[in-house]
């Protein structure tokens, strides 16, 4: 299966990785959102995890369920309208509407936390050391998971269970 990772950005370029199953088939940068949309699309993916958080806390202020779930689990996010996080929602918002795919919210750190990963890990296994690629990897790989119905969801986003592909 197929599947892609955005490590989303606002001010730089944003990661792209592809996956075929475990073997990474593309990855690149992209800048503007049609950009990020075709290089994400170009080898049809059933699922898109974007590091990004792709809805608004209820009322338009504070923290949404999933982050003060993930708190309790011992996880961190940041509030998706705290300083720059606005921008980068307003963009994960957006970008999720543009996929044909099935699209889910992910965020890499707390994905290779819950897979028992590190980013060294990732680094010797792809042969990457870009954090930001990295991101995109791990992103994918949570992808992986869920298309293996490996995962959690917590309100809109998608936590791993297991480890896969490292």
């Amino acid at each position: 299966m197929i599947v892609a990772g955005i490590d989303l950005a606002v001010a730089k370029p944003t990661a792209v990785a592809t996956l075929d199953g475990c073997s990474l088939v593309y990855l690149g940068l992209a800048s503007a959102d049609e950009e990020i949309v075709y290089t994400a699309s170009l080898l049809d993916p059933a699922v898109v995890a974007i590091d990004a958080p792709l809805t608004l806390p209820e009322g338009g202020r504070g923290l949404r369920d999933v982050e003060v779930e993930l708190r309790r689990l011992g996880y961190s996010l940041l509030p998706p309208l705290m300083g720059p996080m606005r921008g980068l929602t307003e963009r994960g918002i957006r970008l999720s509407r543009m996929f044909r795919a099935e699209v889910i919210e992910i965020h890499p750190a707390t994905s290779l936390m819950a897979m028992g990963l590190s980013r060294g890990e990732l680094r010797r296994r792809f042969g990457i050391g870009h954090a930001d690629l990295l991101d995109a990897i791990a992103a994918a790989l949570t992808a992986v998971a869920y298309a293996e119905g490996r995962y959690k969801r917590i309100g809109p986003f998608v936590l791993p269970t297991a480890r896969v592909c490292v």
